[in-house]
Formats: C-alpha cells, sequence, structure tokens
C-alpha cells in the first residue's frame, strides 16, 4: 500500500482509484496531514453538509491535526449514500423522546438533560433524593409520550418493511414475466427454424423427385427413339 521514495523522503500511498499520494500508513489505515488529503475523501461532518451519510463503509483513511493529538476519519465519497428523510412521526418520536429527558423522575420538567441511570436531574441527585414509586405526574405523562412514539416507530418500520417486501415481489414478478417472455420467444423462434427447415426438406425431396422423373423420361425417349430408327433401317 505504500512505497518509499529515498530520493526525497517521501512516503507514497497507494489510493482506493490507483492514485499514489504522499502521506503514511499507521495501524493499517493511510493518514494523511490537515490540508494534505487528496480529493475524493471526506469526513463524516463534509458528508453530513452535502446531505450524504457514508453508507455502512469502513474509514479509509485518517486526518490528523495538532501534532496527531486530533484526528477524524475520512471516507470515500464515491461510496457515500443520500441520507433518508424522516418522515413527520419520526420526526415527532424524536421531539418527544429529546422532551422525555429533559423531565426529572422527582421534580418534574427541567432545562436540562437528566440522568439516564435514575432519571433525576443535578441537584435532586446531588441531594440523594430517592425516586418517588411510579414517578410523578410529569414523569408519567413523559413515559406515555415514549410509548406512543415508540408505537409510531414500530408502525413506520412495519409499513417500511412492508412497502420493500412488495418492491421485492414486484421485481420478482417482472423478472419472472421477462423469464416467461423470453422462453416463449426461444420456443417460438424454434418452432419456426424447425418448421422452415421440415419446408426445405420437403422442398428438396420434391426436387429431387422431379429430377429423378424429368431423368426417367429423358431415358425413355432416348430409348424409344432409338427403337424407331433401327425399325426404319
Amino acid at each position: 500500500m505504500t512505497a518509499y521514495d529515498d530520493r526525497r523522503g517521501v512516503e507514497w500511498v497507494q489510493l482506493w482509484d490507483g492514485r499514489r499520494w504522499p502521506g503514511r500508513v499507521r495501524n493499517g489505515l493511510p493518514e494523511f496531514r490537515f490540508g494534505q488529503a487528496p480529493s475524493g475523501l471526506s469526513t463524516r461532518r463534509q458528508l453530513r453538509d452535502r446531505g450524504l451519510s457514508r453508507g455502512g463503509q469502513e474509514p479509509f483513511a485518517r486526518l490528523t491535526w495538532k501534532r496527531d493529538r486530533r484526528f477524524a476519519w475520512l471516507y470515500v465519497d464515491e461510496r457515500a449514500k443520500a441520507k433518508r428523510t424522516p418522515s413527520d412521526k419520526q420526526l415527532a418520536a424524536v421531539n418527544k423522546a429529546l422532551a422525555a429527558r429533559k423531565v426529572c423522575a422527582e421534580c418534574g420538567p427541567v432545562d436540562h438533560f437528566v440522568r439516564t441511570t435514575d432519571r433525576l436531574c443535578g441537584d435532586c441527585h446531588a441531594a440523594g433524593v430517592t425516586p418517588s414509586e411510579g414517578g410523578t405526574f410529569g414523569w408519567r405523562t413523559v413515559q406515555a409520550w415514549q410509548d406512543e412514539a415508540t408505537t409510531a416507530d414500530e408502525t413506520d418500520q412495519a409499513e417500511a418493511t412492508e412497502q420493500d417486501e412488495a418492491s421485492a415481489a414486484a421485481g420478482r414478478a417482472a423478472a419472472a414475466l421477462a423469464g416467461a417472455e423470453a422462453r416463449l420467444h426461444t420456443a417460438g423462434q424454434a418452432a419456426h427454424e424447425t418448421g422452415r427447415d421440415e419446408q426445405l426438406a420437403r422442398w428438396h425431396a420434391d426436387d429431387q423427385a422431379a429430377r429423378l422423373a424429368a431423368g426417367q423420361h429423358e431415358t425413355n425417349t432416348h430409348h424409344t427413339g432409338s427403337w424407331n430408327e433401327r425399325g426404319v433401317a
């Protein structure tokens, strides 16, 4: 993946598209300095700004700066995919989930996120408060929101799955129809060629029979003419 040029003291990295670029390899991945990465590579933030996602691909290289104390993963632009647009139900579910993170299990809504372990805000946790059994009314309301959001998300996923299955079934049906048409076309062409061969064979047989009949007629005429000539003599 790398090659070292002794004349210039430069280490060259083999890129995904066959290009060679100055860099180095660390832990099996190419690494480039800030501002020296080749074109065609982007960070996740850069992809997100263009409405793209990494599309499940693994990082191709690393971008380092501040004397290697900071780094970011680099992904190949050609392998990125367009980000999916969330539905209104999904956005509502996210908003409800975020709202639930700002409700203390003891004192109710707060202006910051609560702890994920005991659902307490910072003040209640510092005071050593034990959450009430079942939580406050606000807490129970938020829990109901979360249950509704989960149900809506599951419904969206089920609808998306049904749409994918329907699309797959339509694709299989179209492929089967195309295959049937191809087989029918092949069978029709074979039958046409067979009929043509049989017709040619019949024509050949008729032609051969006609030639034999013509030859026999010429032979009979020749013998008759010879006999008449002998009779006259």
